[in-house]
C-alpha cells in the first residue's frame, strides 16, 4: 500500500484493499506482506505517526495470523541512513506491532532504496523475527549488490528480497532475462525468498501482464508479458534459476506452459469408478534434491457426498530417520484447511520408513468433484538430500495420474491404494 502517491496519507480508506488482500490470502493459505510502501516520502520518519496508526490496526487484526508478514518501510531513500533514521524508526514501529503480534515476521527496509543491507547487518535490531529488505532490478544491479547481500548474510542478518524486477530500475527497459536467471540462481543458493515486481498490466517491461489484460484474473498465456512468463515459470519450478526460458524462446515456452495447464487434476482417463481416488504428479523430478514435492488431487468417483474431515492420505517414503518438515505451497481448497503428521515405521519396509499423512479440517466432496491441486513440500532437518528413486510412493510423472501407491482412508479404513508391507509405527514426529 503506497503511503504518498495517492495512498494512505491522502486517503486512509485504501487500507480496506489491504484487508481484502489479506483475507483472500488467508483463504488460499498463502503468505501476504502488508507493505508500508514509501517512495517519494523517502524518510520513513516523515509519516511515522501515521505508520504507527496503521500498523497498530493491522497487527491487532492479523498479528496472530501466521501467513501475514509486516513490511514497515518499503524503500528509504534520499538523505537517509540506517543508524540515524531507519533503525530508530523501526524500533518505534516494532514496539507498536509487538504489543499485538509477538511472533510474526517484520521486514525492515534499508538505505538507498533497500540496497544497503550491509549497513543494517552492522547494527541489527534486537528482535529475533526481523528480516532486512533487499531490492534489485536485473538490468541495473549486479555483483556489487550481491556482495552486499553476502556481507549481510555473513553477519547473520536475515534477508528477504521483497521487490525485484526483470527490467532496469525504472521498471522499464529490457527485459534482462540472463541477468534475472543469475540473480534467481544466487537467491536459491542462499535460500533467500523473493517477491517480483509487478502483477499489473501497466505498459512497462516489468509488468507481468500485457496492457488490457483482465483485472479479474483468468489469464491465458497470451495475457502474460515476457516478464510475466519468465517469473511464472520460475515460481512453478521452485525458482531454482534453471527454468524461466520464456524470454529466450517464447514460442517454446508457451507450448510448455500450455502443456502444464492441460495437466490439470481430475482429467485422468483411468479414473477408478465408484470410489475415492488419489491422483498424483511430481512437483520436482530431481530424485536427489533436498526437497520432495508431491502434488495431489483427491477425486470422488463414488455416488455419495464425502466429508473431507473423514479422509486421510498417506505418502510413503524414506527419510533415513531424519526429522521432517512440511509446507503447503498451494491448495485450491486453501492451505489453511490442510492438516499433516509424519509417522515413522517401527521397521523399514519396501521403499519406506516413514509416511506423511495429509488430512482436512472441513469441507465436502460431492459425487464427481475433486479437491483440486494440493502442492506440498517436504525437507529434512538440515536440508540434506533425499534419494527418491526407490521411494514407495514416488512416481516420476509430470502429469496427474491415479496411483495406488499413495493410500487413502475414510475414518481410518483403507479404501484406495495398496500399503507397502506394513509394520506398526513407533512414534509421531
Amino acid at each position: 500500500m503506497y503511503t504518498a502517491e495517492g495512498g494512505y496519507i491522502d486517503n486512509p480508506s485504501v487500507k480496506n484493499k489491504v484487508k481484502e488482500a489479506v483475507e483472500a490470502a488467508k483463504e488460499l493459505g498463502i503468505y501476504v506482506i502488508i507493505d508500508w510502501h514509501i517512495l517519494s516520502d523517502g524518510n520513513p520518519n516523515q509519516n511515522k505517526a501515521k505508520a504507527k496508526e496503521f500498523f497498530n490496526e493491522m497487527s491487532r487484526l492479523y498479528g496472530k495470523t501466521p501467513n501475514v508478514i509486516f513490511e514497515i518501510a518499503n524503500e528509504p531513500n534520499g538523505d537517509v541512513n540506517w543508524n540515524r533514521d531507519i533503525k530508530p524508526y523501526a524500533e518505534e514501529i516494532l514496539s507498536v506491532i509487538r504489543k499485538n503480534s509477538p511472533k510474526n515476521i517484520v521486514i525492515v527496509g534499508t538505505g538507498t532504496w533497500s540496497q544497503d543491507v550491509n549497513d543494517a547487518a552492522d547494527n541489527q535490531l534486537k528482535d529475533g523475527n526481523v528480516m532486512y529488505a533487499l531490492h534489485f532490478y536485473a538490468g541495473t544491479h549486479g555483483q556489487s549488490l550481491r556482495d552486499k547481500a553476502d556481507y549481510a548474510l555473513s553477519k547473520g542478518a536475515p534477508i528477504f528480497v521483497t521487490e525485484w524486477g526483470t527490467s532496469d530500475a525504472s521498471g522499464n527497459g529490457g527485459v534482462y532475462l540472463d541477468q534475472s536467471r543469475e540473480w534467481l540462481k544466487y537467491l536459491d543458493s542462499k535460500k533467500i525468498s523473493w517477491v517480483n515486481w509487478n502483477l499489473s498490466d501497466k505498459q512497462e517491461s516489468s509488468a507481468a501482464l500485457n496492457p488490457g489484460a483482465s483485472k479479474n484474473g483468468g489469464w491465458s498465456q497470451s495475457d502474460l508479458s515476457p516478464s510475466g512468463k519468465f517469473v511464472r515459470d520460475n515460481i512453478r519450478s521452485g525458482s531454482n534459476g534453471s527454468s524461466g526460458d520464456s524470454g529466450s524462446n517464447s514460442k517454446g515456452s508457451d507450448q510448455k506452459d500450455q502443456k502444464k495447464d492441460q495437466d490439470k487434476p481430475g482429467q485422468d482417463s483411468g479414473a477408478a469408478a465408484n470410489t475415492i481416488a488419489v491422483q498424483y504428479r511430481a512437483g520436482d523430478n530431481n530424485v536427489n534434491g533436498n526437497q520432495i514435492r508431491p502434488q495431489l488431487n483427491i477425486k470422488n468417483n463414488s455416488k455419495k457426498t464425502v466429508s473431507l474431515n473423514r479422509i486421510t492420505v498417506r505418502y510413503w517414503y524414506k527419510t533415513n530417520r531424519k526429522g521432517q518438515n512440511f509446507d503447503c505451497d498451494y491448495a485450491q481448497i486453501g492451505c489453511s484447511k490442510i492438516t499433516h503428521k509424519f509417522v515413522q515405521l517401527k521397521k523399514a519396509v519396501n521403499g519406506a520408513d516413514t509416511y506423511l499423512e495429509v488430512g482436512f479440517k472441513n469441507g465436502t466432496l460431492a459425487p464427481g468433484a475433486s479437491t483440486g491441486e494440493i502442492q506440498i513440500r517436504l525437507h529434512n532437518d538440515g536440508w540434506s538430500n533425499y534419494a527418491q528413486s526407490g521411494d514407495y510412493s514416488f512416481l516420476n510423472s509430470n502429469t496427474f495420474k491415479n496411483t495406488k501407491k499413495i493410500t487413502l482412508y475414510e475414518n481410518g479404513k483403507l479404501i484406495w491404494g495398496t500399503e507397502p508391507n506394513w509394520c506398526p509405527f513407533s512414534y509421531i514426529l
